[in-house]
């Protein structure tokens, strides 16, 4: 299992930064030959204006853009089943060292799936597939998530399903009591796991995970579903993620093939427009104007890492190492430019903020939002960058004598 206590984080992803890097070479060196792109077959998320783009480099790129995609939804499969396999372990022997080290598990399954999380928007932007996609996700990871909905919490002793006897402990009732009449009401997904780890007031002890004998005694009762609780939670993201990697292949006929279906440059632009409302709706969010907003990850303190991790992300998608990335076909010289030294200043003042990010100092989180509005103009396109003074050619004027 990957390290998953990281003091700092680079915007160059891992493995898919090298995929995408790749084409590089056949991106760049096809940038001379344009072509009109052709308009997708649909329009399902507002896009930027088309632009003339090489048939081939977008060709190229788009088809590595969804290995890479396949390559994070594989990682973030691998850390799901690490997770399950952890949870497993302290179930069996409840100890404060399993118990730790499923919550590193969860930190670095969480952050997995915010890795993947432009690639899932994308793989499911065609209309008729934003539905599905819009359930995969509140199931992985609806939040804000009431404690009390799960578990015991303070002044009140009975509370939560861990409680109530009445539902019984099956992963499909589980999935019918999801956000059942509040959208609070998780009991599924990363963040309803992540209150059964560090308990709803972050202090829960590996003890409160051991069976308990008792029979029909409320508390026996209590301490037994919990067990119960926290496996069938697991095991739902465990599944969940299994289907999504299953759907995700090319010869699955299902996912890949409705990305494949649209032309080249096509697929490009709903990238574009995919990315750009990933940072309107969901790193923005986690930038609030003030410090009185939901935390997205309280307990586990994991919001700062899980939104690095998307950056992440998004830079390695636009600039790659080695470059031949969205920014080279989609972008001029000049905003590339601003573009790099942009995710670099945001990379900075993130690194130096607290987690969860939420809690930072207003001006730094205000300083961190007109960053990523910079970073959304830029990718739009709709900032132009003026060339630096020291570029520009000086033009002599000949003005002719007066007669």
């Amino acid at each position: 299992m990957k390290n998953a206590v990281i003091q700092s984080l680079s915007f160059v992803s891992r493995g898919r930064s090298l995929t995408l890097a790749l084409i590089g070479g056949l991106l760049l060196a096809g940038g001379c030959e344009r072509e009109a792109a052709a308009p997708g077959p649909e329009s399902d998320t507002p896009a930027a204006e088309v632009q003339a783009i090489n048939k081939a480099a977008a060709e190229a790129y788009s088809a590595e853009y969804w290995q890479a995609g396949q390559a994070q939804v594989i990682d973030l499969q691998a850390a799901g089943q690490a997770l399950e396999r952890a949870v497993g372990q302290l179930l069996e022997a409840p100890t404060d060292d399993h118990l730790e080290t499923a919550k590193l598990a969860w930190l670095d399954a969480h952050r997995e799936f915010s890795a993947a999380l432009p690639f899932i928007k994308v793989a499911f932007a065609p209309a008729d597939l934003q539905q599905q996609g819009n359930e995969l996700l509140l199931a992985l990871n609806s939040w804000p998530v009431q404690a009390g909905y799960l578990d015991t919490v303070p002044g009140y002793s009975t509370s939560g399903i861990v409680n109530d006897t009445a539902i019984e402990l099956t992963l499909a009732n589980l999935r019918k009591q999801h956000r059942l009449t509040a959208h609070e009401e998780a009991s599924t997904g990363f963040h309803a796991l992540e209150v059964m780890l560090w308990g709803p007031t972050s202090e829960r002890s590996a003890a409160q995970f051991a069976s308990a004998s008792g029979g029909e005694q409320p508390k026996a009762q209590a301490a037994n579903r919990r067990r119960e609780l926290t496996r069938l939670i697991t095991q739902g993201i465990s599944e969940d993620l299994a289907a999504l990697t299953a759907r995700w292949p090319l010869a699955a006929n299902d996912l890949s093939q409705r990305y494949l279906a649209r032309e080249p440059a096509a697929r490009l632009q709903a990238i574009r427009a995919t990315h750009i409302a990933l940072l309107r709706s969901e790193v923005l969010p986690r930038m609030p104007e003030s410090s009185e907003s939901d935390v997205e990850s309280p307990l586990a303190a994991d919001s700062k890492q899980a939104l690095l991790s998307i950056l992440r992300n998004l830079q390695a998608s636009w600039l790659p190492e080695g470059g031949g990335g969205l920014a080279d076909l989609l972008l001029d010289r000049h905003q590339t430019s601003a573009l790099a030294q942009t995710f670099a200043q945001l990379e900075e003042r993130l690194l130096k903020m607290e987690d969860p990010i939420e809690l930072a100092a207003p001006a730094e989180l205000q300083r961190s939002r007109h960053q990523v509005e910079a970073l959304l103009g830029l990718i739009s396109g709709d900032t132009q960058v003026p060339a630096k003074e020291e570029e520009m050619t000086p033009v002599s004027l000949s003005i002719p004598d007066s007669e």
